[in-house]
């Protein structure tokens, strides 16, 4: 991102412009059957899409798309889903949320936490309740899929909760300077630049005390008693020291925490899986290595 005020719906239209190119040419992956839909809180109307596998469902997936908290929606992460749909032979519902900066937190968490629920308290019509249901996301999204888990967690809710969060290359440390974790010094990633970041977590946060869990999952005092955990990062990545230590401290709170590690690829690998073999090739272990996680639970 370029110094000053950003032009957020340019990028938003660059975002969705890119979609033909990523998805590849071998086309959209085909899947039973895609539903929209909307859940209305107080505040927003959160839309979800629902995507079937066509074979039978070995559980569900809640994934929530990255883009800085601003930018991105269903439509920029479908070819995505479809293939985690096949690739999981899970019921997948993405949700979307309110964006920033128009936006600020606590919305974005908000509308992700609204979508979870209402999906923890409909397993049974979706991959089935007595079958596995994971909560993940890239980046941001990953942020928001760990900030959920623990605010789930110190709940009442209908349903049961998740039972596993893929955390892909996850911003977990919101409250973090330029120069706390050496990932974020080196700044070697060309697809998310250290500075990039500052402006996108301070247009979501605006002014929020980012120290808050829900902006900051490594923040929380008590990490126990959260899903199983698979953690994505990425050498280059300035995101990647916090999600490493992020891995840590649910291990040592308890938690069962992989972590998988990449040095090859950089920010956003998973949705250029249609394009580029080592980023098909590393979602592949991204999958395999989460159903592992799974069947040893």
């Amino acid at each position: 991102m370029p110094p000053g005020p950003v032009d957020y719906p340019t990028l938003r239209a660059q975002a969705a412009a890119m979609i033909p190119m990523i998805v590849g040419p071998g086309g959209r992956i085909d899947v039973a059957s895609i539903e929209d839909r909307q859940i209305e809180t107080r505040d927003a109307k959160v839309p979800l899409r629902i995507y079937r596998p066509s074979t039978e469902p070995t559980g569900t997936l809640h994934y929530i798309h990255g883009g800085g908290w601003a930018i991105g929606d269903l439509d920029t992460v479908d070819h995505t889903i479809r293939r985690l749909c096949r690739d999981l032979s899970m019921v997948v519902v993405a949700s979307s949320y309110r964006l920033a900066p128009e936006h600020p937190f606590p919305a974005g968490f908000d509308d992700s936490l609204a979508a979870a629920r209402w999906i923890a308290a409909n397993r049974s019509s979706l991959g089935g309740d007595s079958l596995p249901a994971i909560i993940g996301g890239d980046s941001a999204g990953g942020n928001l899929a760990a900030a959920i888990c623990i605010a789930m967690r110190d709940e009442p809710q209908e349903g049961r909760p998740f039972d596993a969060q893929l955390l892909l290359y996850p911003a977990v440390d919101l409250d973090a300077g330029e120069n706390d974790y050496p990932s974020r010094v080196r700044d070697a990633d060309p697809t998310l630049r250290r500075a990039s970041l500052t402006v996108c977590v301070a247009d979501y946060a605006q002014g929020a005390d980012t120290a808050d869990p829900r902006l900051s999952p490594l923040k929380a005092d008590d990490l126990s008693r959260l899903p199983r955990a698979l953690t994505v990062v990425l050498s280059v990545d300035p995101l990647r020291d916090e999600a490493v230590a992020y891995a840590g401290r649910l291990r040592d709170a308890g938690v069962r925490s992989e972590l998988l590690e990449f040095d090859h690829l950089t920010h956003g690998f998973v949705h250029f899986a249609g394009i580029i073999p080592a980023a098909a090739e590393a979602t592949d272990e991204v999958v395999a290595r989460l159903q592992a996680l799974l069947a040893n639970g």
